[in-house]
């Protein structure tokens, strides 16, 4: 049985658990705040290798301070309990809300990009790499904000370039990954464009992980997307998607933020100018929260 005591955390129950650990919903002893545990599973808790890429994210993690990152707190390398301290995000990840809700409405599908985008065009400014852009680690609030999570895979893109190793969820790899070339900023951008066409179409992009069906649906897209009903929104945003997942990453958006102006047409043309409160409002729609929506209230619908 878990111990209930980590570090300066009282542990409060089990949230999830992946190939490397388990998150604990837990209590800070000191401040009294609600955070989220990271410890390493018993196995790897002696473990050279895992403990130095445990070491590695929270390198990478404790650099990132923004409004859609999770917040990092503390850490302790020490075996038998090694484990991260961050910000305990109340609601639920893009991957279940996919499988929960189905498609998204379109301008909320790129509000939550738009804000996702935010947070990535933070990391690559810190010569950061996220490398592992998955719905499972797009948290979205209850409050409407989306905030970026799991840094368990970014890389410094000055020293290290992962050359030689698959890198990524399978399905949720960049090309240029797939084809082990060094690692840039551009393959987030890809994995920024899988996310968004998820959100729209209720459907993965390449549901077969095996790298040769992915290598070639990725040289042969989908040439339509029709998720809104308005045949200009529709087409505007394949060709913001062709862009975004281009095969040659030269010619993929040259930035988060270019992207995120990509997004902002669409959004302006329907004067969205607050994403979480839109997000906050549709959330509020399909009962995802019990927050109320801030007035005025915006158009999230594309009639």
């Amino acid at each position: 049985m878990m111990q209930q005591v980590i570090g300066q955390c009282e542990i409060l129950e089990l949230v999830g658990s992946g190939g490397l650990g388990e998150v604990y919903r837990a209590k800070h002893l000191k401040t009294g705040n609600i955070v989220a545990l990271k410890r390493l599973h018993d196995k790897y808790q002696n473990n050279p290798k895992l403990l130095g890429l445990f070491h590695k994210e929270i390198l990478m993690h404790s650099q990132v301070s923004h409004k859609h990152c999770v917040k990092f707190f503390e850490a302790d390398l020490t075996p038998p309990n090694a484990h991260i301290v961050t910000e305990f995000i109340e609601g639920l990840n893009c991957h279940y809300l996919v499988k929960k809700i189905g498609p998204l409405p379109p301008l909320i599908a790129c509000s939550i990009t738009l804000d996702l985008l935010q947070g990535l065009d933070h990391i690559h400014c810190l010569d950061l790499i996220h490398s592992d852009l998955t719905p499972a680690n797009i948290l979205l609030e209850v409050t409407g904000r989306t905030v970026l999570a799991d840094f368990g895979l970014s890389c410094n893109q000055e020293v290290e370039d992962y050359e030689g190793m698959t890198v990524g969820t399978p399905g949720y790899q960049a090309p240029e990954r797939l084809q082990h070339e060094p690692m840039t900023p551009l393959a987030d951008i890809y994995n920024a464009g899988i996310i968004l066409h998820e959100l729209l179409t209720g459907d993965r992009i390449f549901p077969n992980p095996d790298s040769k069906d992915v290598m070639a649906r990725m040289k042969n897209l989908p040439n339509k997307i029709h998720t809104s009903g308005d045949a200009k929104v529709d087409d505007y945003i394949y060709k913001m998607l062709k862009t975004a997942l281009h095969l040659n990453p030269q010619k993929r958006f040259p930035s988060a933020r270019e992207f995120m102006f990509a997004l902002y047409q669409v959004l302006k043309a329907y004067d969205i100018r607050y994403t979480r409160r839109a997000i906050l409002q549709w959330m509020t729609d399909v009962k995802l929260t019990k927050l109320a929506p801030q007035e005025p209230k915006q158009t999230i619908y594309i009639r």
